[in-house]
C-alpha cells in the first residue's frame, strides 16, 4: 500500500473517532483527493482498504459513506467496551501514578465544567478524553490498542444519549464515582462504575438510532 494511501486512512480514522465524519456521511473521491493534494488512486486504494475493514461501505452509483452500524452490533460493541473500559478501571486504581492522578482529576474537572454548561458537543469531547485518560492510566499497551480499536466504531454514537434531558448530569454524576474509586485505589469498585456506566450509555443507543431511523423515513 502506498504511504498517500496509509496517511489517507489514518486521517480518515481520526475524523470518524472524533466525530468530524459521522455515520451516513459520504466520502467523494474529488474532495479527498483536492484535501490530500494526491491522485485519485491511492484515494480509491484507502477507500477499498476501509471498506474491507467495516469502516466504509459503498453504494452502487454513489460512492463511499462511513458505515451505519446496526443496533445489535453496536449492543455487541458497546458491551465488548464495557468489559474492556472495566479491566482498565480496575487497572488504574491498582497501579495509578502521580501524572496519572492529575490527568484524571483535569479530565473530570472538563467534564464538570461542560456538564455545568449543558454543552452537548463540549461534554462529548470531554467524555471522550476522560476515558482516554483512563485507558492510559491502565498502563497496559494491549489493552490501549484495543480500546482504540473499538472506539473507531463507537465513538461516532457516543454522545447519542447527551440529547435526551438531564443525561448529562447523570453521566457526570457516574463519571464523579468512577473517578472516585480510582482515586482511592479501589479496583473492583472502579471496575463495576465503569461496566455499569458504558451499558447504561450502550442500552439507549438502539432506542435512539430507530427514532432516527424513523424520523428518517418520514421526511
Amino acid at each position: 500500500m502506498s504511504r498517500s494511501a496509509e496517511k489517507l486512512i489514518d486521517q480518515i480514522k481520526k475524523d470518524i473517532s472524533e466525530g468530524r465524519l459521522n455515520p451516513g456521511d459520504q466520502l467523494e473521491e474529488a474532495i479527498l483527493s483536492q484535501q490530500f493534494k494526491v491522485s485519485r488512486t491511492p484515494v480509491r486504494e484507502a477507500i477499498r482498504s476501509l471498506v474491507h475493514a467495516g469502516i466504509l461501505e459503498t453504494r452502487a452509483r454513489k460512492g463511499a459513506f462511513v458505515r451505519r452500524l446496526t443496533a445489535k452490533e453496536l449492543l455487541d460493541l458497546f458491551e465488548l467496551a464495557a468489559e474492556l473500559e472495566a479491566m482498565a478501571s480496575k487497572l488504574a486504581a491498582n497501579c495509578l501514578t502521580a501524572d496519572g492522578m492529575q490527568a484524571l482529576k483535569n479530565a473530570l474537572f472538563d467534564c464538570e465544567e461542560a456538564a455545568s454548561g449543558l454543552n452537548v458537543e463540549r461534554y462529548g469531547e470531554a467524555n471522550l478524553n476522560f476515558h482516554r485518560t483512563i485507558h492510559n492510566a491502565s498502563a497496559n499497551i494491549w489493552l490501549v490498542q484495543q480500546l482504540k480499536q473499538i472506539e473507531l466504531h463507537i465513538n461516532p454514537y457516543r454522545t447519542m444519549p447527551y440529547g435526551v434531558p438531564s443525561r448529562i448530569g447523570k453521566s457526570m454524576n457516574e463519571h464523579a464515582a468512577i473517578s472516585q474509586a480510582i482515586l482511592a485505589g479501589h479496583g473492583a469498585e472502579a471496575r463495576d462504575q465503569m461496566y455499569d456506566h458504558m451499558m447504561l450509555q450502550g442500552k439507549r443507543i438502539p432506542s435512539l438510532l430507530q427514532a432516527l431511523e424513523t424520523h428518517r423515513n418520514d421526511h
